[in-house]
């Protein structure tokens, strides 16, 4: 009888802010990877330029 009371009250546990924010950094590390090995492997070669301009067209 005395452990019962009207007012049932759940101790909800707050979320520990630096485990939050160690998964949310090792999300973000793991899906800029992932896109940098996409677009390194993945995607069509980037051209390149063969031969730069003439000497005499740079420049002011």
């Amino acid at each position: 009888m005395f452990g019962t009371s009207m007012t049932y009250k759940r101790s909800r546990r707050k979320p520990d802010l630096f485990s939050l924010l160690l998964i949310v950094v090792t999300l973000g590390m793991s899906v800029t990877l992932a896109y940098q090995i996409n677009v390194y492997y993945g995607g069509a070669p980037v051209p390149i330029a063969r031969q730069g301009p003439a000497a005499t067209g740079v420049g002011g």
